[in-house]
């Protein structure tokens, strides 16, 4: 094992919160709704999986917490404020990355506020725009499962290609792995037509080759 796709860094909503979720369970899995000790604890688990060769892969930007419906089966939106974001959810994510050697799971919501037309995974606006750009992250991004629900009502063919195209490294297959090949043929099909950006592959391929084991 080299890969663990956690810690989970949403911040915990409150327990009345009205949500619409089989699968999610954030109010499960989250550690604490204290942006402070979910950043404690998240390094403190990130260098836990370092000391035994075990990269960690903090998710699920830009959060899951203040969202009613479940990814899994729905779209899901995220309309909170950015100020209020950037002052709360936003900072485990941001402060571990920095203080670590993390990767990072992009989830499927819709942050309105930046981009109301596609969800996070998949959005130039949010990946490059946002955890590029603004916050200089410069190591994996890997897209939360793509067999779910919030993909599925539209295009699969257009997450992928838009989601290469704006700067994600890795396309994860989880719950039906048959679907890796479908996925594959999206991105095999896109490169042909010449429809990904290589502007944004090229640099994605060198994160892969100085993050992944070469084995």
């Amino acid at each position: 094992m080299n890969q663990d796709f956690a810690p989970v860094l949403d911040l915990r909503p409150e327990a009345s919160h009205n949500r619409f979720d089989f699968n999610t369970l954030i109010y499960q899995r989250a550690i604490s709704g204290d942006p402070v000790a979910v950043i404690d604890i998240g390094l403190a688990y990130i260098r836990g999986l370092d000391a035994f060769g075990v990269a960690a892969t903090v998710k699920h930007f830009p959060g899951l917490g203040r969202v009613r419906a479940d990814t899994h089966h729905f779209n899901a939106d995220l309309d909170t404020p950015l100020a209020v974001l950037k002052a709360s959810d936003w900072r485990p994510s941001r402060d571990v990355l920095a203080g670590s050697r993390a990767q990072l799971m992009i989830g499927h919501v819709t942050l309105t506020a930046v981009d109301p037309d596609r969800q996070a995974s998949h959005s130039k606006l949010i990946v490059n725009g946002i955890i590029r750009q603004k916050w200089n992250y410069q190591s994996v991004i890997i897209t939360d499962d793509l067999v779910m629900g919030a993909i599925y009502s539209h295009s699969i063919c257009t997450a992928v290609v838009e989601a290469l195209n704006a700067g994600v490294d890795l396309l994860l297959v989880a719950f039906d792995g048959s679907q890796f090949y479908r996925i594959f043929a999206c991105a095999s099909d896109a490169f042909a037509q010449g429809k990904l950006d290589t502007a944004m592959v090229r640099p994605s391929e060198a994160r892969l080759e100085r993050t992944l084991p070469s084995d």
